[in-house]
């Protein structure tokens, strides 16, 4: 996927539905080299991507009573700058369109001096939260929906890369509970975290790539074990017990993105 930050740039916040807010990086996102960490921007993008829902009454607070909510599906981000410790980002966010039960909504990450430094577009599905599996969707979740949606910013391909080999394990990990978010499960972000750890050579971690496409596909509960396999930009985290892949994700490094 080729990426046009220029087109990027010059999109509009669309007035329908757009909602932008400032995030200061502070001293526990950075990593060894003094720069925020991917994970600690896909932070920001999860609590934009709240904030945003609010604006169309579809939030958590919206939805937890009708025992729903969204769930992250897949999250495609590319950077081309990390800022440093103290530095001021800016995320603006917006749906961007539905499709099969799907929600997407993309995000625009801007420096202090207005420099666009990093795109992504996030894939949602509804989750029930009793059955613990997807959720159809109530008539009235889509009629809450922007129309029109706002604009694609990139436009990733619909089945993610993935490899048929064989993913050498790097790590173990047992999930705790400081790794829950408020759904009882492993937050995204956490496990994004995992797989970054080993998405450098030599399974030495990542924390700074150039792009991230990682797909979650089934919750990981507390004290469950995984290991975390990696090899040639692939990994998986998948769950001991039976040898399911709770995530498979795809790593970049930097300087290997086509550019407009």
């Amino acid at each position: 996927m080729t990426i046009d930050w220029n087109r990027i740039a010059t999109a509009k916040l669309p007035a329908n539905c757009g909602w932008k807010g400032t995030y200061r990086v502070r001293y526990s996102e950075i990593g060894d080299n003094g720069k925020v960490m991917m994970s600690a921007l896909a932070d920001y993008m999860q609590d934009a991507a709240g904030w945003g829902a609010r604006i169309l009454k579809l939030a958590y607070d919206d939805t937890v009573d009708q025992g729903i909510a969204w769930v992250l599906a897949r999250m495609v981000i590319h950077i081309r700058d990390y800022p440093g410790n103290g530095e001021d980002i800016r995320v603006e966010t917006w749906p961007s369109g539905v499709s099969r039960r799907v929600a997407t909504r993309d995000f625009r990450l801007s420096n202090s001096k207005g420099e666009v430094i990093g795109v992504a577009q996030s894939f949602w599905v509804m989750f029930d939260l009793t059955t613990r599996r997807a959720a159809q969707w109530p008539d009235w979740v889509e009629e809450r929906l922007p129309d029109p949606p706002g604009p694609k910013l990139i436009e990733p391909s619909l089945r993610p890369a993935f490899t048929k080999d064989h993913l050498p394990i790097i790590d173990n990990i047992k999930a705790r509970p400081s790794d829950l978010d408020l759904y009882g499960h492993v937050n995204n972000v956490r496990m994004m975290q995992w797989v970054m750890g080993v998405a450098g050579p030599d399974g030495r971690p990542d924390f700074h790539p150039e792009s991230l496409d990682i797909q979650f596909r089934t919750e990981c509960r507390v004290h469950e074990r995984v290991s975390i396999g990696y090899e040639n930009g692939f990994a998986a985290v998948t769950r001991k017990e039976d040898g399911t892949d709770l995530v498979r994700a795809h790593i970049v490094p930097f300087n290997q993105t086509a550019l407009a």
